[in-house]
């Protein structure tokens, strides 16, 4: 389990350094409802 929380943070922290980031909205993929409520409810804190 270890190996799969490091290689993902691994991969998030890529993902950062290249904008793709809730923040920076330039993904091309579109959130679905419950992925944008999420989105809000992180948001908000």
């Amino acid at each position: 389990m270890l190996f799969i929380k490091k290689l993902w943070k691994c991969y998030c922290d890529w993902l950062d350094e290249l904008g793709f980031s809730i923040e920076h909205k330039r993904s091309c993929v579109p959130l679905s409802e419950r992925a944008q409520k999420a989105v809000k409810d992180v948001q908000s804190k």
